[in-house]
């Protein structure tokens, strides 16, 4: 088995500085997500993710990055009908993936994962973002 498809250290680093620049915010490597070939990171606020960063391989054998993030579901409905690059995530009818490419939108990344983090983080802590 060949080692893991690896999160473009650029991407990486930006995700994870913006998700730490958050609360109470601890980052962990989820084994349970891992499947051959990927890699993934959680997020989490008191142990539950509101952020995955996982990578796939394309059929070119390139890593395709994206993110799972947590949403309302008016504003996942919307996310929806934009299409590319938002997609359904299989982890739950409150999550949203968004695949990030050298189009991504890191201004909209920020706010989609702040809104991510207020759906579950307590109200003391999400008070303390303004």
């Amino acid at each position: 088995m060949s080692a893991p498809i690896e999160v473009p250290e650029d991407i990486a680093e930006r995700v994870r500085r913006l998700c730490l620049s958050l609360p109470e915010v601890t980052v962990r490597v989820d084994y349970s997500l891992i499947r051959a070939r990927s890699t993934a990171q959680s997020f989490d606020i008191r142990r539950r993710s509101f952020c995955l960063l996982v990578a796939w391989e394309d059929p070119a054998g390139r890593p395709v990055p994206l993110l799972v993030l947590r949403a309302g579901p008016e504003e996942r409905e919307a996310l929806l009908s934009i299409g590319h690059p938002f997609f359904a995530s299989r982890a739950g009818r409150d999550r949203i993936g968004v695949l990030l490419t050298d189009d991504t939108d890191w201004e909209e990344i920020r706010e989609l994962v702040i809104e991510s983090y207020r759906v579950l983080a307590p109200k003391k802590l999400t008070a303390l973002l303004g």
